[in-house]
């Protein structure tokens, strides 16, 4: 993802040169050394919300440094390695469970940004995007979410052919049939971001607590209106949240990043961006998955809340045990059309095809501090 450059004044940035001017004046008022002091913190409020460099609010990179933050720990935080993958790219990660109001136990993920919570959705079958609806949920929500994502498991053959020569493998290969997946898991993931829509978690009692019971109530409300289509939907709880995030990213949290992939301790991991015009290239894109014969593939749809309404963003990630596997996967996307590289942006493919329903969106851009409408697209970016 690239650095925000601002040509505009956001609505929190006018909201600060209003704030360090009323704290300039009333320091300049009061005198002494507490006015002073608050004369001077006024000042330095002010010029960093007005100056740039090379196109940069100074804010702005200050901001830059808590989002590029998301993806690499503080230092003073522990990943929790229970999670793997999942927390050696978000160390801030943990999980909660809270009560909805018919008295099902919610699993309720935290980032340090947002709130997400997870609907398990009927197994063995290849669900359709259905943007349409989610978006048309998402807009009249009361919770105001910020995302909601869809995410598809596509389980295929162990390559113990390959390590091990395993002959049962290696002759369900050489089947005459088209390639079929051998199980499939799918997931709706709702999520709530505080910056967003502060005035939803003060209602339920304010704090994460308040943040909490807001996703919970908003989940129930969305898998009320997909049982009345006929789609029943599970809440997961804490612990299966916890054994999705473990699962769908890599039980081990060893690795590192390479330009075109992720080199993990037993596993190799490829994300990609797609792009979807409409229903027929999500279904085209799950087939080309399909066919690449991984141990396991990994789609991700989500549909974002923005200031101009909502987007589409798509990203899929290949995972196998042969690395030489995952690479020649990887190349047969992307020359036959169906996805496009992420070339040093690997950590940032990997978050997106996680179960955390997280915007591409940087913090600064939720908060305000940058008009979004000046922002580069980030290379995860799919198109409707």
């Amino acid at each position: 993802m690239r650095k925000p450059i601002t040509g505009a004044f956001g609505r929190a940035r006018a909201v600060t040169l209003q704030a360090a001017v009323a704290a300039l004046l009333t320091g300049v008022a009061f005198g002494g050394p507490t006015g002073w002091t608050l004369a001077g913190a006024g000042t330095a409020a002010g010029v960093l919300a007005l100056l740039r460099r090379r196109g940069q609010w100074l804010d702005a990179r200050l901001l830059d440094r808590l989002w590029r933050g998301a993806l690499a720990g503080d230092g003073r935080r522990t990943p929790d390695a229970a999670l793997g993958l999942a927390s050696t790219l978000l160390p801030p990660l943990e999980v909660a469970e809270v009560g909805d109001r018919n008295g099902r136990a919610v699993g309720v993920l935290a980032d340090g940004r947002g709130h997400a919570a997870v609907l398990a959705l009927p197994t063995g079958v290849l669900p359709s995007a259905a943007v349409g609806f989610l978006e048309d949920w998402m807009t009249r929500d009361a919770a105001r979410p910020a995302a909601v994502q869809l995410l598809v498991e596509q389980f295929g053959l162990p390559s113990w052919d390959f390590h091990q020569r395993f002959e049962p493998t290696m002759a369900y290969r050489q089947l005459p049939a088209l390639a079929r997946p051998v199980a499939v898991r799918s997931y709706l993931v709702v999520r709530y971001e505080p910056w967003d829509a502060p005035q939803v978690a003060e209602a339920r009692g304010g704090g994460a607590a308040g943040a909490r019971t807001a996703l919970a109530a908003a989940t129930a409300r969305l898998a009320a209106r997909l049982e009345r289509l006929g789609v029943s939907a599970r809440t997961l709880d804490a612990e299966q949240v916890r054994e999705l995030l473990r699962e769908a990213g890599d039980a081990d949290g060893e690795g590192r990043a390479l330009p075109d992939s992720w080199a993990g301790a037993h596993r190799t991991h490829c994300a990609l961006a797609a792009r979807l015009e409409g229903p027929e290239d999500w279904n085209r894109l799950l087939a080309a998955l399909t066919g690449t014969g991984m141990d396991r593939t990994v789609a991700a749809v989500t549909v974002a809340r923005t200031a101009r309404g909502t987007e589409t963003r798509a990203a899929v990630r290949l995972v196998s045990g042969a690395a030489q596997r995952a690479a020649e996967g990887r190349d047969r996307l992307v020359s036959g059309g169906a996805a496009l590289p992420l070339t040093g942006a690997q950590p940032a493919g990997l978050v997106a095809t996680l179960p955390l329903a997280r915007p591409a969106r940087p913090l600064e851009a939720a908060t305000g501090f940058a008009p979004e409408a000046d922002r580069r697209r980030p290379l995860t970016t799919g198109a409707r």
